[in-house]
């Protein structure tokens, strides 16, 4: 199958985000926003325009909206990639290196500014703005990060979109496994990137990630030219962007029969995951919701080999960004979960005596319940 190109985001779209960010800035007494992505994390940028910085160095790399509570915003970005971002941008934009003078003219010393990806933002930039609209105070928020996490109906599409490819990729892994003689977690990983490329994802959401026996006890790493064997339990943490939306997956396997151990392992992330989705329905807090997973791994004796059982969170946002800031679904989050939220729910064991996986899926909290975006089966034994 192939899905048609991603259709480019409706101006009322735009218009709505503005809207809304604009209302929430008045609420909460702020000027001025100013969201701050780069070429890695496009989000706080792209939700206003379908421009996204390019891969790079200095400028181009980097891209800033400035928006108003009362007036249009403005995006500033490298002088490489002016004409390009005029391009897909429906509001003024200028060059990076102009942003101080357009901070003087706009804002008043009484005026509180609100910054969306402090997390990102280099300390040189950072302090550029802040000696800018010196005596105003710049106030770290996440008032542009709430309103991102609920998803409209047309963003929700997309992603739905992504998630389908991403469930491809997984397939071509397991095509991959079936029929090669001898396979590499690389060539793996490249099957995956190459099958959700030509059913119609723009690029991988990120760089795609196998790890076979012994790596798959990491619980982050790229693949290498290992080949698998016999018995290796597989990690892959997989997705797929299609125009501005991405999934966020993740699957493991047992290549050949299965050990006790490794097959107890891939039960128990399934099972931790399901009594999350068992769990997710309106009205759940983030921490309840990370307590039904977490309960599964340390009941099952995984406590000393899963992060998530450890308290690092078992879920996260995923959007345009693979992770997004809202909801975390984490021990300490104890807001409710908005309607219309899209987020990951996970369990990762890694056991450096047998190995280890990630399953991770990708759901959407609607007013009547759980939608699963994703479909590919939790337990696989290849």
């Amino acid at each position: 199958m192939r899905l048609d190109p991603p259709p480019t985001t409706p101006e009322s779209e735009h218009r709505r985000r503005i809207g809304a960010v604009q209302e929430a800035m008045k609420r909460e007494g702020f000027k001025l926003l100013i969201a701050y992505a780069d070429c890695w994390r496009t989000a706080n940028v792209r939700y206003f325009t379908d421009f996204r910085p390019v891969d790079g160095v200095h400028t181009i790399a980097q891209a800033v909206i400035a928006l108003p509570a009362e007036s249009d915003p403005t995006l500033f970005t490298g002088d490489g990639c002016l004409d390009y971002a005029a391009s897909e941008t429906a509001f003024d934009v200028a060059e990076l290196e102009h942003l101080p003078l357009y901070l003087r003219r706009h804002l008043n010393a009484d005026g509180r500014v609100a910054l969306a990806g402090e997390e990102q933002i280099p300390v040189g930039l950072h302090r550029t703005i802040a000696e800018a609209i010196a005596p105003a105070p710049l106030v770290a928020s996440n008032l542009l990060a709430k309103i991102k996490a609920v998803k409209s109906p047309w963003e929700l599409e997309q992603l739905r979109h992504a998630a389908v490819l991403t469930d491809l990729g997984m397939e071509a892994v397991q095509q991959a496994v079936s029929t090669a003689g001898q396979v590499t977690e690389r060539q793996l990983a490249r099957a995956a990137d190459v099958a959700m490329i030509n059913a119609g994802a723009d690029t991988p959401a990120y760089l795609s990630m196998v790890q076979a026996g012994p790596r798959s006890a990491f619980s982050l790493a790229l693949p290498t030219n290992r080949v698998l064997e016999r018995g290796d339990l597989v990690l892959t943490d997989i997705g797929a962007r299609y125009g501005n939306y991405v999934a966020d997956g993740g699957r493991g396997f047992v290549y050949g029969p299965p050990s006790g151990q490794a097959r107890e392992i891939i039960d128990a992330a399934a099972d931790a995951v399901e009594a999350g989705l068992a769990a997710a329905r309106p009205g759940i807090s983030a921490a309840d919701l990370n307590g039904a997973i977490q309960a599964v791994l340390i009941e099952r004796g995984y406590a000393e080999f899963s992060g998530e059982a450890r308290g690092r969170g078992t879920g996260h946002g995923t959007g345009m960004d693979p992770e997004e800031e809202l909801p975390w679904i984490g021990p300490t989050d104890h807001t409710v979960i908005e309607q219309g939220s899209v987020f990951t729910l996970k369990a990762t064991i890694n056991h450096p005596q047998v190995g280890g996986l990630r399953t991770e899926r990708i759901v959407h909290l609607g007013a009547t319940g759980l939608e699963l975006l994703d479909t590919f089966p939790m337990r696989n034994f290849w």
